[in-house]
């Protein structure tokens, strides 16, 4: 991207949790008494609360000192034209409903608290964007990223049209305890289908919890490819003979799908996006001829030189040690699990260790690629442990809800040990 000057700012921020919790429990002594039972979420809490102002105080001070501040709920739809740059101060959910009004304004997702948060979405820290503005953004690039156009018809021959998706569709009962049931057509196929919910995604959405669901064929794709994805979660059949060939592919085309439920459909996982889709309403789904333009750090993961990881390996007998330094967050992390997957080949080589004691930042992604490299283990009889997790990566660890899915050990040493356990053997 040339170097560019934006004359006219303006920071979106989203309130902390501990704001809003603050408001509903109407006083800080109330709050602490609804989490007495829970203490340690209360400081977890607060301690973001902090971390997050710290982080809108340095937007305003050394970044932006002449930009316009305001709160998502004062930010006005037809204000998004108005400004040359929108900043998303927040994690990945704020920053889809910030784009969603953001029109053809240049978009910047900024983490408000990398520490806790994923951001599968968001390009910058505060620091890191204090550094691009420095450079006048000369270090980074404009994305135009796919969106999803959606068109409801219901039975009474009413159209609805959806506001455009940046990540998702979910399509499902209304009642979670019920199967999802619809009937979906692509080209010419067309079948019935009960499952848990239909996911349709675009790139964007390929990066975020769309990767924890299993088993799926596809890896993530890039955020402006002129296709999406449709996948069936936990689709169930009668036979194991039964096959279907639209519960997970690739949509070069409108897709349709008719309700056989009372359902619903969400747009980006957002309340306020959430459309009735009962007994026979048809959602037609297609790529947006709009883009989402979208500035990013320029060749973060595109190249060797340029990956955001370092990988280094050794051998203590049958155990192979690979520790990964750096941001697990982008680029082609496939290479990390080839690496560790062809230093795994051979009989002789019989458990696994992960050393992130170096390592900064993981992503959602990455946490689904190590997940499939101990899937892949699992099938050959070998094992593999975690160790050197620090706080703030395990705290993603616990987002995903695949805290209890791994073995972790604070060092080596440990780990080693538990290898040569007899119960191991």
């Amino acid at each position: 991207m040339t170097s560019t000057k934006y004359k006219k700012v303006v920071v979106v921020f989203k309130r902390t949790k501990y704001e809003l919790d603050l408001e509903t429990y109407g006083s800080i002594q109330a709050y602490k008494e609804v989490a007495r039972q829970n203490p340690e979420v209360f400081e977890r809490t607060f301690e973001s609360h902090q971390r997050q102002l710290q982080s809108r105080e340095f937007l305003k001070s050394q970044v932006f000192p002449k930009a316009d501040f305001v709160f998502r709920e004062n930010f006005d739809p037809e204000d998004g034209n108005k400004y040359d740059l929108i900043i998303a101060h927040g994690g990945d959910n704020h920053f889809t409903y910030v784009a969603h009004l953001a029109g053809n304004t240049h978009l910047i997702g900024c983490n408000s608290d990398p520490d806790s948060s994923v951001g599968a979405l968001l390009g910058f820290t505060a620091e890191e964007l204090k550094t691009a503005v420095a450079n006048n953004f000369k270090h980074t690039r404009l994305e135009a990223w796919s969106l999803l156009d959606t068109e409801i018809q219901y039975p009474n021959g009413t159209k609805l049209k959806t506001v455009p998706a940046i990540c998702e569709l979910s399509v499902r009962n209304n009642s979670p305890d019920l199967t999802s049931r619809f009937w979906i057509s692509y080209q010419d196929k067309k079948e019935e289908q009960k499952c848990s919910g239909l996911l349709v995604y675009t790139g964007a959405g390929s990066t975020g919890w769309i990767t924890s669901c299993f088993p799926k064929k596809f890896p993530s794709f890039s955020k402006h490819e002129p296709f999406f994805h449709v996948y069936s979660r936990e689709i169930r059949v009668k036979s194991r003979e039964t096959e279907f060939s639209l519960a997970d592919f690739r949509a070069l085309d409108q897709v349709e799908v008719i309700s056989e439920m009372n359902g619903g459909l969400a747009v980006d996982s957002l309340t306020e996006r959430h459309y009735p889709f009962p007994p026979y309403a048809k959602a037609t789904i297609r790529l947006s001829p709009e883009k989402l333009f979208v500035i990013v750090p320029l060749k973060r993961g595109e190249s060797m030189q340029d990956l955001p990881y370092e990988i280094e390996q050794k051998r203590i007998n049958g155990t192979v040690i690979v520790q990964i330094k750096g941001r697990m967050e982008s680029g082609p992390l496939d290479r990390i699990t080839q690496t560790i997957l062809d230093e795994m080949v051979g009989a002789d080589r019989k458990h696994l260790i992960l050393d992130f004691s170096e390592l900064r930042y993981i992503s959602s992604l990455g946490i689904r690629m190590i997940l499939d490299v101990k899937m892949n283990l699992q099938k050959r009889n070998k094992e593999m442990a975690l160790v050197g997790v620090t706080s703030s990566i395990l705290q993603v660890f616990h987002l995903l809800g695949l805290s209890n899915a791994f073995q972790f050990y604070n060092d080596r040493e440990e780990a080693l040990k538990s290898f040569e356990e007899p119960s191991k053997s």
